[in-house]
């Protein structure tokens, strides 16, 4: 998430703006009534009643995830939706994994008008090819479906992207936690996984990094609540360097905002105040997370990283960086409120972000990038012992550096 999220400025009423916009605070079945009225859904039936919801016509999202006594762990913000695609810059449309394409900025980036002297709020506009228009289905079982749709886009430097998007979304089931996470589901804890498989097919002219490359860039928003952290576990390095990327997206963290705690990155998911950090391909574990104290949900996402270093598109908002292809793999975004500074976002949230390669692919070559989403609702003393073996870190470690006695 960028600058953008000036734009994301959504009316909420009736309930707290930590209650992530209506979304958390209405029912599943609510939520799938407006979509169906207003866009369309899809619902896939996980275990135990848990459910999954996504809405070819919005792009191809996955919008929601119910989970045990979590009626809705994505944001779905009702009346951007309602008023349909006629917002600047963004149609905010929220969901927990959403289809873009990657670099942001820079010059090879394609959310800016080719160009640019300079890189602007004012100047900002996500692609229409994945801003608009609905994702065609393609097939439709009883725990996947599978989307198209055909893109085009532009960098900075006027080089045009021609290109078909395939995404397969499906239910991860609990019997596959071994090998997904390395776990196995605790007895009294709900569990709800999905998965995007997606794939990203040159259709024009042969990419060539001397002129721009670019990638697959997988995002999430979840509801924030004043006592949300996200969880990102790093690799250790020689030489000392911080673990993670911050200054260079919206200026440097504050410290009561961003922690490492033994092998992992603490950052708060309030949507109080906006900021960003990344882990690079050297740093990631190709896992990150998110804790709901108030709720009692973790989250966790596991996303593709090659073994081989490979290129990435930097985001950074520079016209021209000094390396356009050092860009990070994960990052997490948190929204806040712009005009009243320690406020809650309108849009209360936060962002789970993957990123694939960029690649210099020929006409008819392909890459692809898998991002799953596990939702995991239950005891403390459970998911302290998940969060442990997962996220390398213990829940009550987090909470007492994020949010010391008394604070």
């Amino acid at each position: 998430m960028t600058n953008r999220t000036i734009f994301l400025l959504v009316f909420c009423s009736g309930f707290s703006a930590l209650q992530g916009c209506l979304s958390s605070s209405t029912g599943f079945e609510s939520i799938r009534i407006f979509l169906d009225s207003n866009a369309d859904a899809i619902v896939l039936e996980g275990e135990a009643g848990s459910k999954l919801l996504v809405s070819p016509h919005l792009q191809g999202r996955i919008m929601t995830a119910k989970v045990g006594s979590v009626e809705s762990t994505g944001l779905v913000p009702q009346k951007t939706i309602k008023e349909g695609e006629s917002h600047a810059h963004f149609n905010n449309f929220g969901g927990i994994d959403r289809f873009w394409i990657g670099p942001e900025a820079g010059q090879y980036g394609v959310y800016f008008p080719p160009g640019a002297k300079e890189l602007t709020r004012d100047n900002w506009q996500v692609p229409a090819s994945f801003d608009t228009g609905a994702f065609t289905v393609l097939e439709k079982k009883e725990r996947t479906v599978q989307l198209h749709k055909e893109i085009e886009v532009t960098n900075l430097r006027g080089i045009q992207f021609k290109a078909t998007v395939t995404r397969e979304i499906g239910l991860i089931p609990s019997a596959s936690l071994g090998t997904e996470l390395g776990i196995e589901l605790p007895a009294g804890v709900s569990y709800l996984g999905c998965y995007s498989d997606n794939r990203l097919t040159n259709t024009g002219d042969d990419w060539n990094p001397k002129t721009g490359l670019v990638g697959i860039w997988i995002l999430g928003m979840f509801n924030a609540s004043d006592h949300s952290a996200v969880i990102a576990p790093f690799k250790s390095t020689a030489g000392g360097k911080p673990p993670y990327s911050d200054a260079a997206y919206f200026g440097k963290v504050a410290e009561d905002r961003l922690k490492v705690i033994g092998q992992s990155v603490i950052f708060r998911g309030d949507a109080r105040k906006v900021g960003k950090f990344g882990l690079s391909q050297e740093r990631t574990t190709g896992l990150a997370g998110s804790f709901d104290f108030g709720r009692n949900l973790l989250t966790v996402v596991r996303f593709s990283v090659p073994q081989t270093m490979e290129r990435y598109g930097n985001s950074t908002w520079n016209v021209t960086q000094e390396d356009p292809y050092s860009g990070d793999v994960f990052q997490s975004y948190n929204n806040g409120d712009g005009e009243n500074p320690g406020g809650v976002a309108a849009d209360a949230f936060f962002e789970l972000e993957s990123a694939s390669p960029v690649r210099p692919l020929r006409k008819g070559e392909s890459i692809s990038h898998r991002h799953a989403t596990y939702h995991f609702q239950g005891s403390r003393e459970e998911l302290d012992k998940l969060a442990s073996k997962i996220l390398g870190v213990s829940l009550d470690k987090v909470q007492a550096a994020m949010w010391p006695a008394g604070s």
